[in-house]
């Protein structure tokens, strides 16, 4: 009897090691078709073919690596990147991983991963997200023992809207995690599992995974997951639990970031969209306006200034929701990527809404619903919905708003005190992050 119990918790503790395999399948009609569209003909065929030479080596057994590519490619590859007038940020992780391919270099693999992370990290900052995940999932592949990697392509998925496929990598950098010891990324990759979970409205299962990484953080000192855990905990909060549970989580994370800490923007970005859902405009718009400085990627502005727009309909400001109307619609129409616009158009919508103009209401909620769909996120499509069913049965009319409070009432509240606190953070000087991005 005793040795069946050894056995049988011998079997389940190797299960727990088991690391599945992340899904690199996609819509695709063959491989790097996404890079060849985002990037174009001249930048996109040398970039296509470095990745695919990428994958070939990743996906060969390491004893037949050396018969893959002929002699002389590095000197062939950079002559073409210099005919293609290729710009000096790409040309040296390309030029690295041709040198790489050739077996000059020692650890191919790790030079690799970090060639592709780069190029990367160059793609997601100039709007060609496919193109972003297609060099990280090669840079995991790359290093496939390695979780940090494998997490990045999780995260991108998710950017991405592929669900499936960014929690096949999520799930495969916890066990990748778990194997080599690497707490960081276990409690990170915790996190965007719940991250997924929350999207998806299962908020009970999205609390679970951020208490596993909060309680991660504390036993191995991870004094940068402690913060991001603290946040998810707080946005999770935010539906279904009472006010005061949230922002005892929003003021928890807000000193676990610490000042000028590059997350500090979002973490204020969402505790303003939390006082924008109870109607508390003044704090939730002057919060806003300090987020919108320090924010630079396409997806994040939509976002903010769509909240700001309907944070200024709340207050009853028409002239600076229209000027936030038209920029939000900018930011959406002048760039070829999805990422946040269900989310922006929901916003502004709600704004027409509280303005008492249904035609603009529903344009942008049909709108945000149609994207949502594409998308597969259901909670922006069930608010634009219901904004759209609302809007057609209300009559054409404007609707008054009340008046705002008073100044010396709206700075006796705790949430105008925290507002002016976060205000004050956000113009001390938060950097964004140059390096890895560590949550969505």
């Amino acid at each position: 009897m005793t040795e069946e119990r050894t056995q049988r918790r011998s079997r389940r503790i190797s299960r727990l090691w088991v690391v599945p395999p992340g899904l690199t399948a996609s819509d695709e009609p063959f491989e790097g078709y996404r890079v060849l569209e985002e990037a174009g003909a001249g930048l996109g065929v040398p970039l296509w073919q470095f990745l695919r030479d990428v994958d070939l080596w990743s996906t060969t057994p390491p004893e037949a690596r050396g018969r893959l590519f002929s002699a002389g490619m590095v000197r062939r590859r950079r002559a073409l990147l210099a005919q293609l007038g290729v710009r000096r940020e790409l040309r040296l992780p390309l030029e690295t991983i041709g040198q790489a391919l050739e077996g000059r270099t020692h650890g191919a693999g790790a030079q690799i991963t970090r060639a592709c992370e780069t190029l990367s990290r160059w793609a997601g900052d100039h709007a060609m997200p496919r193109t972003a995940l297609a060099f990280a999932q090669s840079a995991s592949l790359a290093t496939p023992e390695q979780p940090g990697p494998a997490y990045m392509v999780g995260l991108l998925a998710r950017r991405n809207a592929e669900y499936r496929r960014a929690e096949t990598w999520f799930r495969r950098a916890l066990g990748l995690a778990r194997r080599s010891g690497d707490w960081r990324h276990y409690g990170l990759a915790c996190l965007g599992v719940g991250n997924l979970y929350r999207q998806r409205g299962d908020y009970p299962t999205a609390r679970a995974w951020y208490g596993r990484a909060l309680r991660v953080a504390r036993r191995h000192a991870l004094w940068d997951v402690r913060p991001l855990a603290l946040h998810d905990l707080f946005c999770v909060s935010m539906n279904g639990e009472n006010g005061d549970t949230a922002e005892e989580w929003a003021q928890r994370a807000f000193k676990a970031y610490g000042p000028r800490h590059p997350r500090l923007v979002a973490l204020a970005h969402d505790v303003a969209r939390f006082w924008l859902d109870r109607r508390r405009f003044r704090p939730a718009l002057q919060v806003f306006r300090a987020v919108l400085p320090h924010v630079s990627r396409i997806a994040e502005r939509r976002i903010v200034v769509a909240n700001m727009a309907a944070a200024a309909a709340g207050m009853g400001d028409r002239l600076a929701f229209a000027a936030m109307w038209g920029e939000t619609w900018r930011l959406v129409d002048e760039y070829e990527d999805t990422e946040g616009v269900p989310e922006a158009l929901v916003g502004i919508a709600a704004g027409a809404a509280a303005l008492g103009d249904p035609d603009r209401a529903q344009l942008a909620a049909g709108h945000a619903a149609t994207v949502a769909r594409k998308r597969d996120e259901p909670e922006p499509r069930l608010a634009a919905e219901r904004i759209i069913e609302a809007a057609r049965s209300v009559r054409v009319r404007a609707r008054v708003p009340p008046p705002p409070p008073a100044e010396d009432d709206a700075e006796a509240t705790p949430e105008a005190l925290f507002a002016t606190e976060l205000a004050e953070a956000l113009t001390l000087g938060v950097d964004p992050d140059p390096g890895e991005p560590v949550a969505d």
